[in-house]
């Protein structure tokens, strides 16, 4: 279809255009002065290539955008656009995570979160990768995607000011920013717990382990045959760390949601909350807002530069979420043909490594740097201890299509009823999560969603070796043997990151 041009019509039900600055004094005004012309326009009409028809979004007294579309491409279109006019710094910088190129910005401390990010890009079946979402999540994303590049050509003259601090500027999109795999490896993590038992059980033994590091439900400590407990230590997870560090995601944190039935509210309805505890910065790790056209009427918090919303509620059904931390990663420990260090021993047979060479971009640097990316079977190297012979390698849950954080959200946000949220948690894969429900027939479940990797014969605990095809995965659980409630004598359902089996 040949882009046409219509008209975003915005409109603040409110004063806070004319409200004062109440926050700290900017010392230089220039700086000040600057930093506010940039601010998006948030009134009036705004014209636009690439709708189809006029879109109406209307700010709140809170400044989120209420949106209303005629055409589904025209409504994520939309947020797209609108979520760039707020967040566009934010969601540059969320980009360049996602594919590894903060460098071009940080310079040569964020090679190696750089080189992390590219080495757990997805490459497998796009086809397989976007319907896992929902039928439509493709002509979503690049809706989405082509609202983020309007807002980002139409502010190309006047870009927020941290642009002009870092002197950088934003990058068009492509569909795959919202396919980067960084934000569901922050949420699943099990690897570094797998290199902390290995740790403790080299120094204080198993039964230390079994008695302080307790697992739910209680699994005690098996030794992999074959696996040399030397040389695990934080160095293997050094890349890994550093490419999570600014999430700022503290392990001991949790997060809260209930659901009440109606015999136990005022209403004779159910009541849903969602509390998911993330870190509190600015700007927010969440973007409220509120979606409008056919097919879609939803409303409430996901992340700026993805399509959706990841907890909320539309016209009957409520849905919330709280970590639920099924174990997604396990590392391998591959052994190094001593001839060629590109070649690993893979059941009884010295195997090649498949080897990618990428040029990063650095800050200050005249040329950009050629990094090198591993894979083995079991998945991208993390780490080489060339002094043991050994590569460790992350295999999990990342490397399977429909894994990008929160995108089967595209699914969830649609459903009518608890059968359609049954099947769109099929859908749902990373992070993992405990997903609570209500509907307006008085109806609430949960379940825990998620891709739970299959392990017949041992446990994930700890890392395992690679070289003897022992260790590998039997697929997934389905959602059917997932733990799950419907309407239980309870009355009530609640979760906050606890054993909840």
């Amino acid at each position: 279809m040949k882009p046409m041009t219509f008209v975003i019509l915005i409109v603040v039900i409110s004063l806070l255009a004319a409200t004062p600055h109440r926050g700290r004094a900017i010392q230089k005004r220039d700086l000040k002065e600057q930093a506010l012309g940039a601010l998006a326009q948030t009134d009036g009409r705004i014209r636009l290539r690439g709708m189809q028809k006029p879109v109406k979004v209307l700010r709140d007294e809170w400044g989120i955008a209420h949106i209303y579309a005629e055409t589904q491409d025209d409504l994520f279109f939309a947020q797209g656009f609108i979520a760039a006019q707020d967040r566009l710094w934010q969601m540059d910088l969320w980009r360049r995570a996602g594919e590894g190129k903060l460098a071009e910005v940080l310079g040569p401390r964020a090679v190696e979160r750089d080189r992390f990010a590219r080495l757990i890009r997805y490459r497998g079946d796009m086809k397989a990768e976007y319907e896992s979402y929902s039928p439509d999540a493709r002509q979503i994303i690049e809706a989405f995607v082509r609202g983020v590049n309007a807002q980002i050509e139409l502010s190309k003259d006047r870009l927020p000011i941290e642009f002009h601090l870092t002197e950088s500027k934003p990058e068009p999109w492509t569909p795959e920013v919202c396919l980067t795999r960084m934000a569901g490896y922050v949420m699943t993590r099990n690897a570094s717990t797998e290199v902390l038992r290995a740790q403790l059980v080299r120094e204080f033994g198993k039964e230390f382990v079994d008695e302080w590091i307790e697992t739910d439900p209680e699994r005690k400590i098996e030794m992999p045959e074959g696996l040399d407990l030397a040389g695990i230590d934080s160095r293997i997870l050094a890349a890994p760390n550093a490419a999570s560090a600014t999430v700022n995601f503290n392990p001991n944190d949790g997060s809260n949601n209930w659901v009440i039935d109606g015999t136990m509210s005022a209403t004779g309805k159910p009541i849903l909350a969602n509390d998911p505890h993330r870190t509190i910065a600015l700007p927010s790790l969440r973007y409220l807002v509120h979606l409008v056209g056919p097919g879609w009427n939803v409303i409430g918090a996901g992340e700026p530069a993805l399509p959706g919303v990841a907890a909320g509620h539309n016209e009957r059904v409520g849905f919330g979420f709280t970590i639920v931390g099924i174990d997604q990663q396990d590392l391998y420990v591959e052994e190094i043909n001593p001839a060629n260090s590109n070649e690993y021993r893979y059941r009884g047979k010295w195997e090649p490594m498949r080897v990618e060479r990428e040029q990063l971009k650095v800050k200050g640097e005249a040329q950009p740097r050629e990094v090198e990316l591993k894979f083995t079977t079991h998945g991208p190297v993390i780490y080489e201890d060339k002094d043991r012979r050994r590569a460790y390698a992350l295999r999990w849950v990342g490397s399977e299509p429909g894994t990008a954080g929160y995108l089967a959200s595209l699914t969830l946000n649609r459903v009518q009823n608890w059968k359609e949220f049954l099947k769109a948690m099929e859908r749902w894969k990373v992070p993992s999560e405990n997903l609570v429900y209500a509907d307006v027939d008085g109806n609430i479940g949960w379940v825990a969603a998620g891709l739970a990797p299959v392990r017949k014969g041992w446990s994930g605990l700890l890392p395992v070796p690679g070289a003897e095809g022992k260790y590998e995965w039997q697929g997934f659980l389905p959602v059917s043997e997932l733990p799950q409630s419907f309407n239980p004598p309870t009355h009530f359902i609640s979760t906050a990151n606890h054993n909840i089996l």
